[in-house]
């Protein structure tokens, strides 16, 4: 069972960086709108910040990149006591069959240590998360 376990798991996490890679609309222009999100392998950018990252692995149907360092001092959506997101978490959000967007949540995250799905709603080191979207291919 556990082989069958993390074959799920690598498939489902090609499945979502396949999905994820590229650029996103910000999906919250009317309260706080950030800019746009552009994702690659190692860099990820929204608005006028860029994150150099490396993706840590699967984390639920999306993808946790580890953050490596920030283009500008101060980190806008960092929280904490460290005042920097530490990792970023990209999920696709529930997709509506009847839309021809397909959507994304980027959650911000500023522990010391990795986030874990099951734990990641009631989990003191988040910052916050943001809504992107994005014409479907």
């Amino acid at each position: 069972m556990p082989i069958v376990t993390l074959l799920m798991l690598g498939a489902n996490a090609a499945w979502a960086d396949e999905q994820i890679m590229g650029k996103w609309k910000d999906n919250s222009p009317q309260r706080a709108p950030i800019g746009a999100l552009e994702v690659t392998n190692d860099k990820i950018t929204l608005g006028k910040v860029t994150y150099d990252v490396a993706p840590v692995g699967p984390f639920g149907a999306g993808t946790l990149y580890a953050v490596k360092g920030l283009s500008q001092k101060a980190d806008p959506y960092g929280c904490g006591p460290s005042h920097k997101v530490t990792y970023l978490i990209l999920q696709p959000n529930t997709p509506d069959t009847s839309s021809l967007s397909t959507y994304l949540r980027v959650t911000f995250y500023s522990g010391p240590e990795a986030p874990k799905p099951e734990t990641l709603s009631n989990d003191m080191w988040v910052c916050g998360a943001h809504p992107f979207a994005r014409d479907r291919k």
